[in-house]
């Protein structure tokens, strides 16, 4: 597993409590279908840095359950559901902090495989969290998709199914397999930071057109009585088309 650099802010999760976290979304009764942590980090960080705020009612169902967003687990006291809820949402504020303080230290955190000769990144279960996440507002990041697609080449290469199938006819290299596994950092930076103008330029389109709705009724100028009619008569107002409103 690893975890990068060692970070300034203060918030992240242990390796002990991401060892519990993980423990609990692979035994938990009730929940066939959990996220790995690997994947649940791919999938918060997705949300962190879309192009829209997701509330946690639209994406913790997929936590529990990444097929369907179905199934929930059956929690043995409301201890044990505050301590897993609290872990989870420590580790998405961990991921948006990180990004917007110390965006130069992000990692995404990846397992690794250490059974060859060298430790090999695992990155398709990350890549298919950031997939899941988009998937659950697909429209607002089409602009985004369409605007620079070589972003998520990686992303949607191991993480989607139709990527997977793509990727075994590419038979990449390991060489560029890690090439691939090393530049999801700077693409994640890359994604946050152009989600975050999405996001601010959204807030201040809704100000401006709730400026506008709120903009107060204007009465017309009062006309004076010995002003020109505004008729172009050349009579004074009192004497032309006022004549009827001042008697």
């Amino acid at each position: 597993m690893t975890r990068g650099a060692e970070r300034l802010d203060s918030g992240p999760l242990s390796d002990e409590e991401l060892d519990e976290l993980g423990q609990f979304l692979l035994d938990a009764e009730g929940i066939d279908e959990s996220m790995g942590v690997s994947t649940l980090d791919g999938f918060l960080t997705a949300i962190v840095a879309g192009p829209v705020a997701v509330m946690p009612s639209q994406w913790l169902p997929w936590v529990w359950d990444q097929e369907r967003g179905q199934d929930s687990p059956l929690w043995h006291d409301v201890a044990e559901a505050s301590r897993i809820y609290s872990l989870v949402m420590r580790h998405m504020n961990d991921i948006a902090q990180v990004l917007r303080d110390v965006p130069d230290q992000y990692e995404p955190l990846i397992m690794e495989n250490v059974s060859g000769p060298e430790p090999v990144a695992v990155i398709d279960e990350w890549c298919f969290g950031f997939m899941k996440g988009i998937s659950l507002t697909p429209e607002a990041w089409k602009p985004l998709l369409d605007t620079h697609p070589e972003w998520f080449e990686t992303l949607s290469l191991y993480g989607t199914w139709e990527g997977f199938e793509r990727l075994q006819q590419l038979d990449l290299s390991l060489a560029e397999h890690h090439r691939r596994a090393g530049a999801l950092a700077s693409t994640v930076q890359q994604i946050y930071q152009d989600g975050i103008a999405r996001r601010t330029e959204r807030r201040q389109r809704s100000r401006n057109e709730e400026v506008q709705h709120r903009q107060p009724f204007r009465k017309e100028a009062k006309i004076g009585r010995n002003a020109p009619c505004p008729c172009g008569s050349g009579r004074k107002y009192k004497q032309c088309h006022g004549a009827s409103v001042l008697h």
